[in-house]
């Protein structure tokens, strides 16, 4: 029963994506083992996004690490754990409540006996920036004690580069690449660990940002980010943009002026809106009031899976009601047509 919930609500999750994204680019799937212990690392840009493109874009048995704060609710906690949610503590939350993570731990190493999959972001937390930050150490000591544990498991770790596009605007889209596994008992010795694992955390991380667009240059990164931008680079092709990100002293500061195309499906796009300007008006209210920016995609995902196809359906039976059953149904398909052509042909809009 617990497998039909997740698969079930997995599948919604992907639906909801569906909808938020203009295009879901996977890659690499042939590099996920498909049996033993595997640990997920990906980076993290996109909040809670992040962390729904992995376990909907590949079929391994995958729990994830979440923020120990969106577990406070006793039935949201209850929700989150049966879609396999770990909660991990920060220091934010409390020192004494750091001592929970040995407990989180235990659970992670466990996990990785049952030769199932753990997804982590070992930057530690998300960030809007086009790098990947220094890792922190969770990851490795999972794995350390793992194999001091059970020194016979082999474990895998797969890099993920997430990119996207723009990472607050509508609709965006996103391309995953999942890079070559890691055999992660190659480069830690679980009788004389060294404890600062610098060797695991360079190869994964290196592997990393190979795998999504990686600006070194912090000092630049703003003039660098301006220089890519005039250059209309592909994001969502890290190999491409690295490669451009190499040569970027070379290219002049000078914007290039870019063709506007026009939309053809405009006159669909504000019917779209005018079909839903109810939950709209509802979006552009809360919007204004999120805290943290790099959470706008997660607020949108959740009225898109949430607000906006309950008030599809309020519509229709109000249809129902005045007029048919017949009426009401061609109603309901209508919006969903709509919202596929917005989300799929639409410009990227704030």
């Amino acid at each position: 029963m617990k497998n039909f919930w997740y698969k079930a609500v997995r599948i919604y999750v992907k639906i909801g994506l569906f909808f938020l994204f203009k295009k879901v680019l996977v890659y690499g799937k042939e590099n996920i083992p498909k049996k033993g212990a595997v640990i997920f690392i990906g980076n993290h840009q996109n909040a809670l996004i992040d962390a729904l493109l992995v376990p909907t874009t590949n079929s391994r048995d995958v729990h994830f690490l979440t923020r120990a704060s969106a577990f406070k609710i006793g039935i949201v906690s209850q929700i989150l754990r049966s879609l396999k949610m770990i909660p991990v503590f920060r220091i934010r939350d409390g020192i004494r409540k750091m001592e929970k993570n040995v407990e989180v731990f235990e659970q992670c190493i466990e996990i990785l006996k049952l030769e199932k999959g753990i997804q982590i972001f070992a930057e530690g937390d998300h960030h809007l920036e086009r790098r990947i930050r220094p890792f922190k150490k969770g990851f490795a000591r999972i794995i350390l004690g793992a194999l001091q544990k059970y020194p016979d498991l082999a474990i895998y770790i797969v890099p993920i580069g997430i990119n996207y596009d723009s990472h607050l605007n509508f609709p965006s889209s996103t391309s995953v690449y999942y890079g070559k596994p890691i055999i992660a008992n190659q480069y830690i010795n679980a009788r004389n660990p060294d404890l600062k694992f610098t060797e695991i955390t360079n190869q994964v991380s290196n592997a990393l940002k190979n795998l999504t667009l990686h600006i070194e240059d912090s000092a630049n990164y703003d003039e660098i980010i301006l220089k890519l931008k005039a250059l209309d680079i592909n994001y969502l092709d890290p190999f491409e943009a690295n490669k451009i990100l190499k040569n970027i002293e070379s290219i002049p500061s000078e914007e290039i002026v870019k063709k506007k195309k026009i939309n053809w499906f405009a006159p669909i796009h504000f019917l779209a809106k005018l079909n839903s300007v109810f939950p709209l008006l509802i979006w552009k209210f809360i919007k204004a009031n999120i805290q943290d920016v790099v959470f706008t995609n997660t607020y949108r995902f959740e009225l898109i899976t949430t607000l906006f196809p309950l008030f599809y359906l309020i519509q229709s039976a109000l249809i129902y009601y005045f007029f048919n059953l017949k009426f009401a149904i061609i109603y309901l398909i209508s919006c969903i047509f709509l919202g596929i052509i917005s989300a799929k042909t639409m410009t990227v809009i704030q």
